[in-house]
């Protein structure tokens, strides 16, 4: 028995599913059930199939010391809705509450917080002027900023885009706390906004010039928008602008797997 059990099992990590089952059928045996952290790994590994662009060659030190000597990290995702979790199912789904789950997974001795402070409709002005109240407070290691989409909505001018981003990285990183800049996600609405890709440009120009980290999301979800294998999911929400599920799922794994390559001793 042991013999079909194990082909069954590689029938249903191999094929599809369906495969799976005639294949089991013909056997005569039932099929193996694949386990929710099977499923789950397997849903994972779908988010690398599209190749974009993420965090660049940029230390720190702080978040590296904490992942790999054992000790607590804390990380403040700073952000708009899509931070704040809009499109999901249930907070938990939001990527900051994933980001943490995954990374305490792949870095076991250390005791790790992901802090949600992303409230819906803020610019990055607003978000300037809570640093002090919904990031300092926490004093965190690590500060992922997720910004642009509401300044692209509400047509502020690049130029005091860049300025205000400009200041909040100054700021952030004088404190010594590692820093990483997301960009806006690719999404109808969102490319329907006017000159909305000068937001993009601005983000790339400050983190190039401040050396700070820069997941570029609108990349990332542009070429799952494009690629035909991401077609049967659904990566935004009917709003035609939040992600959903399945996309922050994706945000969290590939934004867990770069922190680990550029804190990688």
């Amino acid at each position: 028995m042991r013999g079909p059990e194990i082909s069954c099992r590689m029938a249903k990590s191999t094929w599809t599913k369906r495969a799976g089952l005639v294949f089991c059928a013909l056997l005569g045996l039932a099929p193996v059930p694949v386990s929710p952290a099977e499923a789950a790994a397997a849903s994972d590994r779908s988010c690398y199939e599209a190749t974009a662009p993420f965090i660049g060659p940029v230390a720190m030190a702080r978040t590296a010391t904490a992942l790999h000597d054992g000790k607590p990290l804390t990380v403040v995702a700073l952000g708009s809705s899509s931070t704040q979790g809009f499109g999901s199912t249930a907070p938990e789904k939001a990527y900051p509450a994933q980001l943490a789950a995954i990374l305490a997974e792949r870095f076991p001795r250390s005791t790790i917080k992901v802090l949600n402070r992303g409230v819906g409709g803020d610019t990055a002005d607003r978000m300037l002027g809570r640093l002090n109240r919904d990031v300092f407070a926490a004093n965190p290691d690590l500060v992922i900023w997720q910004t642009g989409t509401n300044d692209a909505h509400r047509q502020v001018d690049p130029d005091q885009f860049q300025a205000i981003l400009n200041v909040g990285v100054r700021v952030i990183t004088a404190r010594g706390l590692d820093l990483v800049l997301m960009t806006p996600q690719f999404a109808p609405r969102y490319v329907a906004a006017p000159n909305y890709r000068a937001f993009i440009d601005r983000m790339e120009m400050v983190a190039a010039d401040r050396q700070v980290a820069l997941f570029r999301r609108f990349e990332l979800t542009k070429s799952w928008a494009e690629d035909s294998r991401f077609r049967a999911v659904q990566l935004t929400a009917t709003d035609g602008l939040h992600p959903t599920d399945a996309s922050y799922r994706c945000i969290a794994v590939l934004l867990a797997d770069q922190l680990a390559r550029a804190t990688a001793r």
